[in-house]
Order: structure tokens, then sequence, then C-alpha cells
């Protein structure tokens, strides 16, 4: 009842400002305006009708940024005459059909706006039929027995740390980062709520707020909850996220900053799983709630929190007229530098009331024979200084030219539950200090070749001589705008020491204290792209690789293993037909050391119909995922990691989840049922070892866009 509350007066709270605030603002701020082929999104309520691929921007009576290629009609003496005088110009403007209702955002760093990097706020019914997080995507995911748990890819996935590993990975895709925190930019005060509701109270809620507050300075917040009690016992999740953010930049756009504050807690409970798969398999209990599971008294809560600053200053003096009518700068810029400063905050805690139950047997007795309370936390805070190429103008198209470099210190302090953490008692061994050079470069050839690469290099306490390479060349075959597609070729290189979880804890069921090599990963990757359409092949080569073996401890791999990654991924429109997947198929020299299904796919089909005079239109469809036998990865709650095992085979099950969806206006109603090839009697339904998938359920859900 707290979150709705705090959410209802969030709501009203910025509404009453935009409105005061509203008769002052612009009333239509473009901005910048993405092609449409460099858009991620279906199909908007409206499409642009005309547009040229030049942009206008008046503020009053002065001119602040126009590009024009040959579309004024006055004559060079009025020209000359207005700019000396600094009168506006009244241009005859070419015909440009504007979707106000269009949301586009870029995502947390200004680089990314002026570098082109926009999206739009996906309104369509595909999409909104999508209320896990982990059905958004293309890609398949092994899960527990509810929404909002661990999960981890069924694609081989190498993160790179940054120096020290401050995700936790099996939850990443309900937390909210301060990498992901999306700036939206609406034309018109914007807000969106979507609602899911599913059987046993389950409930999923979605809210995305964003307005102009003042002339050029936006506000926005973005709200996040899974409350899931769960098909089976101790299977219940509450988590919970929301970002605020603002930013703000000067009229003349040569200063500009934002800032955000962030928060998520998870709360789940931990089964470790059932206590007899047969139960489940031979459909003895209907009922789910009655079937015995592991642990009675584990749960699993995790905090993440933090804010963050950027800003930047242009070095270069702001243009009097700013870009004169030719096209062309009147002034070489000189750069921008850029600050950025984050604070994170990470807190981990364990708990279980029963630690001598069989469960945890196998992996040792525990410490303490009453009680767990296995607590982690971390504090973070970085500072960067970079400076770009960049300047006043925002790219359309592929930059031709971008060069930056940088340098980032980080503070990190990282303390276990004092209990067990006996080994150490200097708190400076728990606080690392280290800092990250970089660098990154972008070539542009001819509008039809792209190079891009970009070093990163860590000196400091912790992870001393970390360094990851990445190396991309985008080869269109044609131009930017007119090709046949593209050739896509990146080489990346990590060499990193492993996580602390690996080197060193101290739990009531887990100990060890490890000093093992840096891991070095190589990637390379080619493919192809056409209009929704891509294919291609990864090799990844992983070097003294270190995972979870059998008994859930850390090892490193004394062999190489070589994996190879055939891929494709299609998003393609054919008329009233929509299809939308990846499939993919991996294969590991050492299966024994690394666990990923042969084959995985993931497609989605649908096909839309107006009705009523184009007054409602509805969506029927159905997507299907699907892999191929293997020795999953089981989970240990207690480490929140998954660790490999070789007693069951999973997979070989077709998921299949068929909707229906309707809309009204602004308004997409769906109605889906998940799992429905449960219903032939096949229950082996697993993605993770012991932890069964939701058996066959209705869900009912909206999502509802609103303006002013």
């Amino acid at each position: 009842m707290q979150r709705f509350l705090f959410l209802f007066i969030s709501v009203i709270f910025f509404g009453l400002m935009g409105k005061l605030v509203h008769a002052q603002s612009d009333s239509l701020d473009v901005g910048y305006l993405p092609k449409p082929d460099t858009i991620l999104t279906e199909q908007p309520d409206s499409l642009l009708i005309s547009r040229s691929d030049t942009l206008f921007q008046f503020d009053g009576d002065t001119l602040v940024d126009v590009v024009l290629d040959s579309l004024f009609t006055v004559n060079d003496t009025l020209i000359k005459d207005s700019l000396q005088k600094r009168v506006a110009v009244k241009p005859v403007l070419p015909q440009i059909v504007v979707d106000s209702n269009r949301v586009d955002y870029f995502v947390q760093h200004f680089d990314s706006l002026y570098l082109g990097a926009i999206y739009t706020v996906d309104t369509s019914q595909i999409e909104s039929v999508d209320f896990d997080l982990l059905t958004k995507g293309i890609h398949n995911y092994a899960t527990l027995s509810n929404t909002g748990l661990a999960h981890q890819s069924h694609l081989l996935d190498i993160p790179f740390y940054n120096g020290f590993d401050m995700k936790a990975h099996v939850f990443q895709k309900y937390i909210m980062r301060d990498g992901q925190i999306r700036q939206l930019m609406p034309h018109q005060p914007y807000t969106r709520i979507n609602y899911t509701m599913g059987s046993k109270k389950e409930q999923h809620l979605n809210l995305s707020f964003s307005r102009a507050l003042a002339p050029r300075l936006y506000a926005g917040l973005e709200f996040f909850l899974v409350n899931a009690p769960g098909p089976y016992t101790r299977s219940k999740s509450d988590n919970n996220g929301v970002y605020l953010s603002g930013r703000y930049s000067t009229k003349n756009e040569r200063y500009a900053i934002s800032a955000y504050y962030l928060y998520n807690k998870l709360q789940m409970q931990e089964n470790g799983g059932l206590v007899a798969d047969s139960i489940f398999e031979n459909n003895i209990e209907d009922d789910r709630r009655i079937i015995s599971v592991n642990l009675m008294n584990a749960n699993n809560v995790l905090k993440h929190s933090g804010f963050g600053i950027e800003q930047y200053v242009n070095l270069s003096r702001p243009l009097k007229g700013g870009i004169d009518f030719t096209g062309q700068k009147q002034r070489i810029s000189i750069g921008r530098i850029t600050h950025r400063m984050v604070y994170a905050r990470n807190q981990m805690l364990y708990t279980d009331e029963s630690p001598q139950v069989a469960f945890y047997q196998r992996f040792g007795p525990p410490i303490d024979t009453v009680g767990t309370h296995d607590s982690i936390f971390q504090d973070s805070f970085r500072n960067s200084l970079q400076w770009s190429t960049l300047g006043y103008q925002k790219h359309t198209e592929e930059i031709p030219f971008y060069l930056y470099g940088g340098i980032e210190h980080q503070f990190i302090k990282h303390q276990l539950y004092p209990g067990f953490d006996t080994l150490i008692r200097d708190e400076n061994r728990n606080s690392y200090s280290q800092y990250k050079p970089y660098a990154g470069i972008r070539i542009g050839l001819f509008r039809s070749s792209y190079l891009d690469g970009r070093l990163e290099y860590i000196r400091g306490d912790y992870a001393e001589g970390d360094l990851k390479l990445d190396a991309r060349w985008r080869q269109y075959l044609g131009t930017t705008g007119r090709n046949i597609g593209s050739l896509h070729f990146e080489l990346s290189i990590i060499n990193q020491s492993p996580s602390w979880l690996y080197q060193r804890l101290h739990s009531n069921y887990f100990n060890w204290d490890n000093s093992f090599d840096k891991s070095r990963y190589v990637s390379f990757t080619g493919s192809y792209e056409l209009k929704g359409f891509s294919a291609g092949a990864n090799l990844n080569v992983l070097d003294r690789h270190v995972y979870l073996n059998y008994q859930a401890l850390p090892e490193q791999a004394t062999v190489t293993i070589n994996v190879l990654h055939l891929f494709t991924a299609i998003k393609l429109k054919l008329g009233k037909f929509d299809i939308a997947g990846s499939l993919n198929y991996q294969k590991s020299d050492r299966d024994s050391l690394l666990a990923l299904p042969d084959f995985s796919g993931r497609m989605k089909f649908t096909f839309t119909q107006s009705l009523f005079n184009s007054a409602a239109t509805i969506l029927p469809g159905f997507s299907i995922s699907y892999n191929t036998p293997y020795y999953a990865n089981a989970y240990m709650p207690a480490l929140r990691s998954f660790y490999l095992q070789n007693e069951k085979k999973i997979g070989g099950y077709p998921y299949l989840d068929v909707f229906l969806g309707l809309k009204v206006k602004r308004t997409n109603l769906y109605i889906k049922y998940t799992n429905l090839y449960a219903l032939m009697g096949e229950y082996n339904y697993y993605t993770t070892p012991g932890y069964p998938q939701r058996d066959p359920f209705f869900y009912f859900g909206l999502s509802w866009r609103f303006y002013q």
C-alpha cells in the first residue's frame, strides 16, 4: 500500500508542477528526431508522413539552430541583413508532420544524444503482451518456478567486471542500474501505465512519466513492481524499483547537466527446488503448494541504490547564428569536457532459520547451527573526466569522426558479515582504490565503412592490470542511406581478475580463500544485417575460465575452452503479419566445464487486423521457445549463483504462449494463456533442475498512455 501511495503522490506532484510551468514552455520541442531506420521500435501510432533530413528549432524571435539545404525562398541579401541585425528570418518550411504522441529517449549519457543513439518507446500491441522482463527480448533464460527470481541466459555471456564485480548477475534483469537510465524526450507531458494480473494474486506494474517543468528542464520517473506469490511453496517474489531523473541545458547548449536517483529492492523466498521431482513429473499432486520443497525458511534480499550526476561544457563558444546557411560550421570545434559522478550501494542478505536441513549437507556443515545470516555490503564511488570531439551538432547518421579519452577513479568498500570474516581485521584490506584510463575512436570512410575501437585498463589496489579491448568494423554494401545490407565484424579481448565471489568468501556454508590467475577471453564475431534480418557466427576462446564446480566451489580451468555460436535474428513485418525472434546453435569442446544447450530459439508470430472502421485493432498471436536437452546448471540460493551438475538433463520441451490483444485509441488490452503445451499431459517443463516452470495460467493486462 505504501508503494502505491508513493507512486500516486509522485504522479500528482509532477503533474501539478508541469501544469504551473506548461504555459511558459515551448508548445513543441522537436529537439532531435532520428531517421526511421535508426529507431528500434514497432509500429507507432502515426508515422512521419513527410520529413526532410534537416530539422528546425526556433526559440522566440531568435534563430537558434537551423540546418538548411536549399529550403529558403528568400534572397541572399535578406539573409545577410537578417544575420547582421540578428532578426529572425521567416522561412518557408518544408512539410513536416510530427507524431506528437511519440516519445524518444536516449540511455543515460549525453554522448548518446549527440551521437544519434536515439530510440523510441515501444507502444505497440506486440510489446504490451510481454509482462515478464525475461520474455521481452528474443532470447531464452533458465530461471526458477516463478517470475522475478534468479535467471541465467542460455547464451554464453562473458561480462567485464570493470575492476571489481558489483553486479548480482543472476538478478540483473530485475535490477535497474546507472547504465540503464532512460532519459525520455516527450513532445508533450507523457505518462504510461502497464498493469498485469495473473493467478494467485500475481501483479506486475510499470509506470513511466516525463515532462518539461520549464524550458529545457525535464523530469522523469519510472517505477517497476513485481509481486508474485508463486505456484509452489516458498517461491514468492516481491521486487520493486524506481528511478527519478532530470536534465537541464542552457539556451545555447554550451552546458548541460543531468542527475538521477535509483532504488531497487528484491525480496525472494528460496525453496531449494522440489524434494522429489517424480511427484511433479507424474502429476501425483495437482495442488503445487502441497509438494514438498527443500527449504522452508530461506530468504534472499537484495538492495541496490545510488545516484549520479553528469555534466558537460563545450570548449568552443557557440556560434551567434548557429550554423550558416550552407550547412558548414563557421568555427572548428575543440570538443567538450564531460564529468560524471556515480555512487552505488549493494546490500545482499541470505537468511535461513533452519541451517541444518538436508539440502546443505552435501556442501558441508554450517558454522552457525542456530541460524544463517550471511550479509554482504558494498559501496562504490566513481568519478570520471573525459574529453571528446563532440560539440554542438547532434548527428542523425553515423558520425564520420569521433575521438574521446578520459580517466575514472573508483573507490570501493567491500564488507562481509563480520561474524565470519575472521581472517581479516584490517579494514583497509576491504577498501580498494583503482584508476581506469580509457580511450576510443570512431572513423568513417566514404559513408560506407566505419571503424570503432575502445581500450580500458585498470590500475590500483584490486584487479591491477585488467584490460578490455574492443574493435568493430561495419561495412555497408553501398552507403549508409542506400545499401543491400551491411557486414559487421567485432573483436573483444578481456584480461581480468576473477570476481570477488570466486576469490574470497566467508559465510555460514561456504568458506574459501583463493589466488586464481587472471582469466583471458577472446571473442570474434562476423555477421550480416539487412532490414530486420541478421545472421552470423561467433567464436569464443576462454582461457583460465573460473566457474562453480559440481560441489558449488570455485575452480579455475586448466585447459582452454572453445565455443562456437551460430545465430540468426529476425524482426520482420510482412503485411499484417509480424515475426520476431532468434535461433542459436552453440557448441563447446568442454561440455563438462561449460553447460550450454546446443540449440535454443524463441519466436513470436502476430497478426494485426483493424475493426470498426479502424476504431479498434485486434492482435492474435503466439510465441514459442525451445532448447535441446542438456545438463543445465543447478542453483545455489546461499551463493545466489548457478553451478555445474551432471545428474539430470532438462530441455526438449516447447513453451507455447497464445495471446489476444485489443487496442482502442491509446489503450492496449490483452489476455494471455501461458504454457499451453502442458495441456498435452507432459510434465517435464524445467529450465533449472528441481524447479518446474509454471503450469498453464491466464493473465490479463492493460497498457494505458495519456498526455497533458
